[in-house]
Formats: C-alpha cells, structure tokens, sequence
C-alpha cells in the first residue's frame, strides 16, 4: 500500500499509458519533414557600403540617396544613434547613424573623411529617416535564395547574403524612380570594383523597429 505523499504509482500508471492513435506515424512525419526552403528576396535592391560592411535593401525602403546634408544636431543628443535632423525636400527627417546602430566600428581615416551620402529610407509614406553611408554600389534586381553567409555583426540584422561581381556605377538613377536624384556617379563615392562581392541583405523590419526604438 503507498503512503501519504507517494506518487510513484501515478507516476508509473502515467508512463505505461498506450500511445494515443496516429501519434506515432505523426511523430514520423514530423521527423522526415523537409526543412525550410533558405530564404529568398526578389525585386530591386540597393547596394551600399557602410565601413567595410557590403549592405543591401529593398529600393521600396531605400528610397532615395542624396548627398551630405547638413545635419542640425539635437541638444543633450549626442553621441546616441540619433545625430539630429536634416533637411529634405521640404521636409524636415530625423537623421540616425546606421554605424551605431550596427555597432559597425569606424576606422581612424574614416573620422576624418566622414559619410559620402545620405541614404534615405521609408518605412511607410510620411515616415522616413535619413542615414549617412560610405557610399553606393549600384542597383541589382535580385531573384534566388539567399545563403546563410557569416557577418561581422550580429545575425539578426540580416535576411541572407548573395554574391555580387558587377562593375559599380552603371545604374542610373531612374531605377530607383524617375523623381528619384542621381544617386550614383563613378569617382564620387569611397568604394570601387574591388569592394564588390558578399552584400548581406538587412532585414528592413527589424531594421525600422530598432531605428524607432533607438530614436525614440
């Protein structure tokens, strides 16, 4: 007879139970599914360098590329991911640092030479925010999947990696739009055909997310 307190009857009563019907051959059929398929992009994106990072993002986000604009700074704001605000096309957009963001580091020589556009990005029509980057490597039109390729920052920014060996600054600026400025002319940005090939494409939903967040 168990004593007050004993549960090893129950316990043993629990694991001797039959299996319910299908359980088994669910079991099996979990175990031989197929895995995910790796992720894929497809459509219009922008390729631009930030630092030694090769980043890429839809043009329905990266929307526009502009040169250096003046940035007012915000009092008791600096030094975060928000430098302040810009100026652009009427409109006043709070300006952040992708490299901070990113934790991408910044080499001596590129303190004193500073960003060489400004990338603006949209996440929906009326929010926008604008980026200083290290240049643009053109347009491509993607289709394929995307390889689960290591970065030097951390996963979660990223949806995958493609490769990409195309001559930079052959793009014009109308595939980013007709309304769109001339977002690339050779010899202006700091990049070259020698930075082409691994571009790891961000992943712009979280991106924004973390932009909102850090801005707030």
């Amino acid at each position: 007879m168990s004593q007050p307190g004993d549960f090893r009857p129950q316990r043993s009563s629990l694991f001797d139970r039959p299996l319910p019907p299908g359980y088994r051959d669910e079991l099996q059929a979990l175990i031989a599914e197929r895995p995910a398929d790796p992720p894929r992009h497809t459509g219009s994106t922008l390729l631009f360098q930030l630092g030694d990072l090769r980043l890429a993002l839809p043009t329905r986000v990266a929307s526009a590329v502009a040169p250096i604009l003046h940035i007012a700074r915000i009092p008791h704001r600096s030094g975060t991911v928000l430098l302040g605000l810009v100026a652009f096309r009427g409109d006043i957009l709070p300006c952040c640092s992708l490299r901070k963001l990113l934790d991408v580091p910044e080499k001596p020589e590129e303190k004193q030479t500073g960003a060489a556009r400004t990338l603006i990005l949209e996440e929906s029509p009326g929010v926008r925010w604008a980026c200083p980057i290290d240049g643009v490597l053109g347009v491509r039109i993607l289709g394929g999947q995307l390889a689960a390729q290591a970065a030097p920052i951390a996963s979660h920014w990223f949806k995958g990696s493609f490769h990409d060996n195309a001559t930079p600054g052959t793009v014009a600026s109308d595939q980013l739009g007709s309304d769109k400025p001339d977002f690339y002319k050779p010899g202006s940005d700091k990049s070259g055909p020698g930075n082409l090939g691994t571009f790891h494409l961000l992943d712009h939903e979280v991106l924004f997310r973390q932009i909102t967040l850090a801005t707030a």
